[in-house]
């Protein structure tokens, strides 16, 4: 057997997958043990989702702190991770998401924030499908697809955010 057919042979095989992001391959999955297990290098369909979903999470309850008239220009700024404050859910103080003709605003801008610090997702959209009023709760639904090759098609998750409870 030649030699380049042996190198061939030993070659480690790809594995098919996604490549597990920096932050969760730093998450201690069982902080009680002692003994370290060598992290995930890649993710199947399933976990896929649910990382992504992870992520999203964060970027939409994350703050920027920048005024209103001000987020468009520093929001490709990473140190603006995450959505501007908006007045009516939790902490927001600069939209009021009982009114429906911000909707489209408040979707647009978790869309953009999703877009922007999310890349194995394209194409993402927002959309609003109502304010609670008793729960002080705005319900949404996010839609993408994925923007990694071994993975086709659309995600699709709905998204509560939640009055301040102080």
């Amino acid at each position: 057997m030649g030699n380049a057919l042996k190198n061939a042979r030993a070659e480690p095989k790809k594995i098919a997958g996604a490549p597990v992001p920096l932050f969760d391959r730093l998450i201690d999955e069982d902080p009680e043990s002692e003994k370290e297990v060598p992290s995930k290098r890649y993710y199947n369909r399933f976990e896929l989702i649910q990382s992504i979903e992870r992520e999203v999470e964060r970027i939409l309850n994350t703050r920027a702190t920048v005024k209103r008239d001000e987020y468009e220009d520093f929001s490709e700024n990473p140190l603006n991770y995450g959505l501007p404050e908006m007045f009516g859910l939790g902490d927001f103080s600069q939209f009021d998401a009982t009114k429906v003709d911000e909707w489209p605003r408040i979707e647009d801008l978790c869309a953009q924030a999703i877009l922007r610090y999310e890349p194995r997702i394209k194409n993402v959209t927002a959309n609003v499908t109502g304010f609670d009023k008793k729960t002080q709760s705005l319900s949404m639904t996010i839609q993408a697809d994925f923007a990694i090759k071994e993975f086709q098609g659309e995600l699709t998750f709905p998204t509560v955010f939640l009055m301040d409870q102080r």
